[in-house]
């Protein structure tokens, strides 16, 4: 999953620095619209049917055919919604027609993702990683021949669409394989089921919807007042802050079990295990937000080049906030561990309004930065708003809590000015490994980091490499 990311950021990076800011930003949006209304084409019923096949109840078969049923009908509207929505908004005839393009990679991820869900109900993971690296691969070796032969950047979308539709046979394939004779691929319609499933799925459709809509408004609103080149110029930042949001997954990946377990006990080792995981996350955080925030202007220029430029200042803002997201995944496995999903669904619907209102206030009057401005405050909203509930779970010193973290973002910003004064005589080469060593030192001489803790640090980063 990681190598598949990786290759995907570099490819959107090469892909930036070739085709210039206005395509960039007519790719980038068109990606963005069927990104969101994609949501719309599983309705949180993914969880639900991998939940249900992991418990191998003896209708499972009929709730899948069911599931399939539905997902069918899903795809069918968000497709017209996708038409309407670009006709709507009167977007020219090249983002129209990436659109166009693009909605078939949307039917054909719905596929496959579906079809990956089945087989992480049965416990079978392998084959998802390997379709999702093989088909990202194909899509860059595909997209790499286009931007060579220079070819108009629908066939960049078209890239896309042959990764997907690989993903989506080969995972039908594996789930054919493992079907033992079950005839899973048979549609059918039983409003029990359909009632049922709707149901169960809808909080999951909530959160959903609201991710998608926080993340992609910014991006929407960047194009209906300004237009694809200040898309591109957003896209470029954007895509170089959130390249970082993976890497929090390695280390809440067994959070929520053991959270789970936790709170059913009513054990206290909760809140050692809670304090932990805020220390690993702000300790993780603070060097990369920091480290970007010093270097932004040389990134940007060695990344995609000086086209890109506006893109620094951008980018500076916007990347603070990794902060907020970084710190708020113990406290979302954590309320999800306490069957606390409503409240946070809540906290991610308001999220979301304060994020709309933000953009379309600070996008008109301040551009592509308002929507880094409007993106940390409503980030900073979902973290502080979920912090308050914290209390009700685990018992902690909140002084010694927040001077712990504090310290570490002053270590962090005391190495990154060291970075930015360092980065005007000093290449990214140097400064790079300038500002780790500095930032290391600096939690040692603020009593942050000791011993014991670069020994748990260590023991994480190797249980996942």
């Amino acid at each position: 999953m990681v190598g598949q990311k990786a290759l995907a950021f570099f490819y959107f990076l090469m892909l930036a620095r070739m085709i210039g800011a206005e395509s960039t930003g007519a790719y980038f949006l068109a990606l963005s619209i069927t990104t969101m209304f994609s949501v719309l084409t599983d309705f949180g019923l993914q969880p639900v049917l991998i939940r249900e096949v992991a418990k191998e109840r003896e209708d499972w078969q009929a709730l899948v055919r069911n599931t399939l049923s539905l997902k069918t009908i899903f795809v069918i509207i968000s497709c017209a919604l996708v038409i309407g929505f670009v006709r709507f908004m009167g977007y020219d005839p090249l983002v129209r027609s990436l659109v166009y393009v693009a909605l078939g990679v949307m039917a054909l991820d719905a596929v496959s993702l579906t079809m990956f869900g089945l087989l992480r109900g049965r416990q079978i993971l392998f084959y998802e990683s390997i379709g999702m690296f093989a088909g990202q691969f194909i899509t860059v070796v595909f997209g790499v021949a286009v931007l060579l032969l220079q070819a108009p950047i629908v066939w960049l979308i078209a890239a896309l669409l042959f990764g997907s539709l690989f993903n989506a046979v080969f995972s039908s394939a594996m789930v054919a394989k493992h079907a033992h004779g079950e005839k899973l691929f048979c549609m059918a319609w039983s409003w029990p089921f359909v009632r049922r499933l709707l149901k169960t799925a809808l909080p999951f459709a909530l959160a959903g919807i609201f991710v998608k809509i926080y993340s992609y408004v910014d991006t929407l609103a960047i194009s209906y007042f300004f237009g694809s080149e200040d898309v591109g110029i957003y896209a470029v930042a954007y895509k170089l802050t959130y390249a970082f949001q993976f890497l929090p997954l390695a280390f809440v990946a067994a959070l929520y079990p053991a959270f789970s377990d936790l709170v059913q006990r009513g054990d206290s080792e909760l809140s050692r295990i809670f304090r932990q995981a805020m220390f690993y996350m702000m300790f993780l955080a603070t060097p990369i937000v920091f480290g970007i925030w010093a270097v932004a202007e040389p990134l940007i220029a060695i990344s995609v080049g000086s086209e890109f430029s506006a893109s620094a200042p951008i980018l500076s803002t916007l990347v603070f906030v990794l902060l907020f997201i970084f710190l708020d995944f113990p406290i979302g496995s954590l309320l999800n561990a306490a069957d606390r999903q409503t409240l946070k669904t809540t906290l991610m619907g308001l999220t979301m309004v304060i994020n709309v209102i933000a953009n379309f206030i600070l996008i008109p009057r301040m551009g592509a930065l308002g929507a880094a401005i409007a993106a940390n405050i409503s980030f900073a909203f979902l973290f502080f708003s979920g912090l308050i509930f914290v209390p009700q779970f685990v018992k902690i010193s909140w002084k010694r809590f927040f001077w712990k973290l504090l310290r570490i973002f002053l270590a962090g910003l005391l190495m990154g000015l060291l970075i930015r004064f360092a980065s005007g005589t000093l290449t990214l080469f140097f400064t790079i490994p300038l500002g780790v060593f500095t930032y290391l030192v600096l939690l040692v001489v603020f009593g942050t980091l000791d011993r014991q803790d670069v020994c748990k640090l260590y023991a994480k980063f190797a249980s996942h490499h």
